[in-house]
């Protein structure tokens, strides 16, 4: 499939995406929101789980290293609310944290956006 059948695939998508650096975080935010049904953003952890408690997602991309809530412990507190919501760990620390982890996909940063993309659709199939 294409890039762009995998785009078209991937309109009807809610996505969280969870990063405690701004710029970052604006950068996916603008993108997703051209490939996406919705974008919601957190700054960390402790955002992310309530918005994950207060909204339906298809989809969850975290970072780890962040304040008030690192992303593996609100990994595991959402993965105890919903153990079937696929979660990619985007992280410049990820050879170090993928033995803590319940997330189903690990990415380094810097994005690869065509791995990301994939990854996206294979997870949400």
């Amino acid at each position: 499939m294409g890039m762009q059948e995998l785009i078209g695939e991937l309109s009807k998508l809610n996505v969280l995406v969870v990063e405690d650096g701004q710029d970052i975080r604006d950068i996916m935010s603008s993108t997703f929101n051209k490939l996406f049904h919705s974008t919601t953003t957190a700054v960390d952890g402790l955002d992310g789980l309530e918005k994950f408690k207060n909204q339906n997602f298809d989809i969850i991309i975290s970072d780890i290293r962040m304040p008030n809530m690192s992303g593996n412990e609100m990994i595991d507190e959402i993965k105890a609310i919903n153990p079937n919501i696929p979660i990619i760990v985007v992280s410049g620390h990820g050879r170090m944290i993928k033995k803590e982890n319940k997330a189903d996909l690990f990415l380094d940063k810097p994005i690869k956006f065509d791995k990301l993309v994939q990854a996206i659709y294979d997870l949400t199939r």
